[in-house]
């Protein structure tokens, strides 16, 4: 029996141990990941092992320190890095063709035991599975049929309709390896050349019962990130460097390249290793009351006798559904609408019961003034609510504007800065906002789990006659306990305060106005750069806000094939939402981005739009059209 090991992952969530060397190639004890399975191989008769990957010459250099070189073929996948499991499987067919195969992933470390009853199994073709792993989007997934043959295996099938997660590990008879390489040719054939190994087994599995081991319970390891690593180190005999990998500063996944969350400063992380503290001392109520304070000078609160700001544990959403579940019960609303976060307001509102009259525009789309003004005017009306920077387009809605005919016409302003706060001036006291809501992991560069309100005292005050429509989210009983008693309602996130003024710390220390030069020499950088790329920006630039660009997708790329093509070098974006699904794909720069990180980021990103997909995407690359 030959053994097909597939190495030619370059394990990018885990530089930088893995920047000079494939991802097999990592130590663990004295030995490495790769010299280890060959090992046990070897005991259990397996021979000869054929090593599909790149780095061959380092690879060599490894194996011949422990006199494996000459039980090996080295196969090289030149295409490493713009192909997948399935191209490298059949760079070996030659050299398979006519033997029973084992094919085993680089990355994968498992006990013998598992090993042994992969091997002693008598069907013709089994994979090993584990029926106890909680599994989720990472994680290839099996569903089985009712005798436990192989119906269906990949990582995008949902996993609560799956039996088991695939180790990594399976044995075909000759005659069965034989089909599955004609599967795998016919799919090249196709143009899957960026397709899974395990897509061949779906297919495969049509034609002829593909059985399966249950391994629950014996220890295995799929090592996909640092804390797989560090699990595999602790599990097979490894643990000191387990735990000075786990201490090691500066240990990424991933350049967080999204609106939020967003990548923290050091400071920032290390706060919330802060000592425990009792939520009702007088510790927290002075931690609270920094914070406070701290926020409304980010708000550009000047009187503080006049405007105040409210704490409260949970994401952006729930400060605007506070707002809205409690300010604006039994009022009238215009709600303005111009991508996906103004309409979320839409739907919020009229889910708590609240009378709203829409008024929205195309996404991307400035507000017409004199439409707005045109609604206003009509009466009826008690408060308007908009999104100052929609981040569904990345578009900047005007503040001051809106609110001067708010005031022209006696209505209070309600604004979501959920992702402008500490990005852009927003100047709730300036502006004369009744209320602003915003959040701590999106520009001013904290951790998720804290939301605030800053409003007018008066407006806060006139909420104790209310009857809100949630308990939890009564926006009067957070000012009231944060305001009056120096606490909150119900038990804080402590330790994501003292995360939050480390964060506020290191925006004051800087200087607000400074923050905001900041981001806009970064934004301007990465604009210069797509534009190099040829990348064309959804809205035009005088509109875009200076803290996210919107992009379309490079032509021949589906937005699911750029994200993980940009995952894999190390970075994360996101797509687009709604009607820009498929169309669109989305960089900010916020957060503890740095120069450095946006250079690196476009050099990453000009090798993968140079590679365009074999196979054509959905996505054909035409001009996106989101405003009239």
């Amino acid at each position: 029996m030959k053994a097909v090991i597939l190495a030619a992952g370059a394990g990018r969530s885990l530089y930088p141990l893995t920047q000079d060397r494939p991802k097999t190639l990592l130590e663990l004890g004295n030995t490495t990941l790769l010299e280890r399975l060959l090992g046990q191989l070897t005991a259990h008769g397996v021979t000869p092992a054929i090593v599909v990957g790149w780095a061959k010459q380092r690879v060599l250099d490894v194996l011949r320190r422990s006199d494996l070189a000459t039980r090996v073929e080295i196969v090289d996948n030149p295409l490493h890095d713009r192909t997948n499991t399935l191209y490298s499987l059949w760079l070996t067919r030659e050299v398979c063709r006519g033997d029973d195969l084992l094919v085993v992933d680089g990355d994968l470390v498992l006990d013998d035991k598992i090993l042994a009853e992969v091997l002693r199994d008598p069907r013709d073709a089994v994979l090993a599975i584990d029926r106890v792993r909680v599994m989720g989007e990472e994680e290839v997934k099996v569903v089985t049929g009712p005798h436990g043959d192989v119906s269906a295996i990949g990582k995008l099938l949902p996993a609560g309709t799956a039996h088991g997660e695939f180790l990594g590990i399976a044995r075909y008879a000759a005659a069965v390896a034989d089909e599955l390489f004609d599967v795998v040719g016919q799919m090249l054939a196709a143009g899957e050349r960026t397709a899974w190994y395990e897509d061949a087994i779906t297919r495969l599995a049509v034609r002829r019962p593909l059985g399966t081991v249950d391994v629950a319970g014996q220890p295995w390891v799929e090592i996909d990130f640092l804390s797989d690593y560090v699990e595999a180190l602790k599990q097979f005999g490894d643990p000191e460097r387990a735990a000075a990998l786990s201490a090691m500063p500066g240990m990424r996944r991933q350049l967080l390249f999204c609106p939020g969350p967003v990548m923290v400063a050091k400071r920032v992380k290390a706060a919330v290793a802060a000592p425990e503290i009792g939520h009702r001392e007088l510790e927290f109520s002075e931690l609270l009351n920094r914070v406070r304070l701290k926020l409304g000078k980010v708000f550009g609160v000047r009187n503080f006798h006049r405007y105040t700001t409210v704490v409260l544990t949970g994401s952006g959403t729930a400060a605007n559904e506070a707002l809205l579940g409690t300010a604006a019960i039994g009022r009238r609303l215009l709600v303005l609408a111009n991508g996906e976060f103004g309409e979320r307001l839409i739907s919020m509102a009229r889910h708590l019961g609240v009378a709203v009259t829409p008024l929205t525009a195309r996404w991307g789309q400035p507000f017409d003034l004199s439409a707005v003004e045109q609604a206003m005017a009509r009466g009826n009306l008690d408060a308007v609510v908009w999104v100052h920077h929609e981040t569904s387009t990345g578009m900047l809605n005007p503040l001051r504007e809106i609110a001067l005919l708010a005031r022209r016409h006696g209505l209070e302003t309600y604004v979501d800065a959920i992702s402008s706060l500490g990005g852009v001036p927003v100047d709730v006291e300036a502006n004369g906002l009744t209320f602003c809501t915003s959040s701590a992991n999106k520009a001013i560069g904290s951790i998720p789990g804290l939301a605030f309100v800053c409003g007018q005292r008066d407006a806060f005050e006139a909420l104790a006659a209310v009857r809100a429509r949630s308990v939890y989210l009564d926006l009067y009983k957070h000012f009231s306990y944060n305001d009056k008693q120096n606490q909150t309602p119900n038990t804080p996130a402590v330790n994501l305060y003292f995360a939050l003024e480390a964060a506020l710390d290191d925006l004051l220390a800087e200087g607000v106005e400074q923050r905001f030069l900041r981001f806009q020499r970064l934004a301007r950088r990465l604009r210069r750069g797509c534009r190099r790329l040829g990348l064309r920006p959804v809205i035009p630039e005088p509109l875009m806000s200076p803290l996210l660009t919107t992009l379309e997708l490079p032509r021949g790329f589906g937005a699911a094939e750029f994200h993980d093509r940009v995952k894999r070098a190390g970075y994360i974006v996101y797509g687009g939402k709604g009607i820009l699904a498929d169309r669109v794909f989305q960089v900010a720069n916020i957060g503890a981005l740095t120069v450095r990180h946006c250079d690196a980021f476009l050099a990453a990103l000009e090798t993968i739009v140079k590679d365009v997909p074999d196979a054509q995407s959905p996505h054909p690359g035409g001009r996106v059209r989101v405003a009239a």
